[in-house]
């Protein structure tokens, strides 16, 4: 095995026993601990550990005054998500405290208020609106990826997602995506793995679907390339596999994306295109947009979904500046705005 595979996110999908502030923090203390002596292990055998994850299911009635018990409860360097909301109003306030959500969102009447939570944090600060996503066509999902997931009811589950795209030679993807999955899960046998190809920076996966196609990201062939390499990683996921399980395509997260933004050649029509095909086509683009453009689009991405019969994550974070601005993004770096 090739020295790239990291465990990207290392996660607890779990529902609280009591959702009192003394017990709530001595339940994520513990589970924050597990996870911790997890990454540990994992080092002591060369495997490191990016982050580490609690996703809760929700909070208990909807009700926005449990986001402060949640933040306050919340050990360090933990990543925390309360899981999935139906009212904008959580979502927007659940991203303002640093903790991520996300709407399931399947009626179409849903998509002004869900797209005015997301304009109102992301004018505040665009960082902020990397926390929130919307699951278009109304899906829950249950995933160590965040910003869209949550805890089954009444379930514990640890779970890790995967980086690997290094680990992929052009030429034998199929090959080489199964190689990669027999190892990680011979060091993990008790985690539930989401095996979604996901970049971080220069392990970019758009260059290696344009290495295996032989044409741009959003060229012709580009989404057969993206057709065949889901399909080698469906068929390569273990009896364990939980979410998303195709590629992903976070534009301000893989370094060949951002010099496409950079340079103007990738527009969120091109994203909305792509997910057909991809789950997470439409995921950390900031895009020039305004409430009515970007309720525009978040109704595309659920007809998209709702075409495909599966969940499709979208995080699209609306500004008021035109395409080929630079924004910060704060642990992200600087982001370039592209075209609706």
């Amino acid at each position: 095995m090739a020295p790239g595979l990291r465990i990207r996110a290392l996660a607890v999908l779990v529902d609280p026993s009591s959702w009192s502030p003394p017990a709530l923090r001595d339940e994520m203390e513990g589970w924050a601990l597990e996870l911790s002596e997890r990454a540990r292990s994992l080092s002591s055998r060369g495997i490191d550990v990016w982050t580490t994850r609690i996703s809760l299911p929700g909070l208990p009635g909807d009700d926005p005054s449990m986001i402060e018990r949640v933040a306050s409860a919340a050990p360090d360097k933990v990543l925390i998500s309360i899981g999935h909301t139906r009212r904008p109003e959580v979502l927007e306030a659940a991203a303002r405290r640093g903790l991520y959500a996300y709407f399931p969102m399947a009626d179409p009447e849903d998509a002004g208020p869900v797209a005015g939570a997301m304009y109102r944090v992301s004018s505040g600060n665009p960082e902020d609106a990397t926390r929130m996503a919307v699951s278009a066509g109304g899906g829950l999902v249950h995933t160590p990826y965040f910003p869209a997931s949550s805890a089954r009811p009444g379930e514990k589950i640890l779970a890790a997602s995967i980086l690997y795209p290094s680990d992929v030679d052009p030429s034998d993807f199929r090959g080489s995506i199964a190689r990669a999955f027999r190892y990680v899960e011979r060091a993990m046998p008790w985690a539930a793995i989401d095996y979604s190809m996901s970049p971080w920076m220069d392990e970019s996966v758009a260059g290696l679907l344009e290495r295996i196609s032989g044409s741009a990201l959003v060229g012709p062939g580009s989404m057969h390339a993206i057709s065949e390499v889901n399909r080698a990683i469906r068929e390569s996921a273990g009896p364990t596999a939980i979410g998303f399980n195709e590629i992903m395509l976070p534009v301000e997260e893989d370094s060949r994306m951002k010099e496409m933004a950079r340079d103007g050649s990738i527009r969120v029509a091109d994203l909305l295109r792509l997910s057909s095909v991809c789950v997470a086509g439409v995921d950390m683009a900031v895009v020039s947009a305004g409430l009515e453009v970007l309720r525009r689009l978040l109704l595309d991405a659920r007809s998209v979904a709702l075409s495909a019969r599966k969940p499709l994550g979208v995080r699209l974070i609306p500004v008021d500046e035109p395409p080929g601005t630079q924004v910060q993004l704060g642990r992200f770096g600087r982001a370039t705005v592209i075209g609706a």
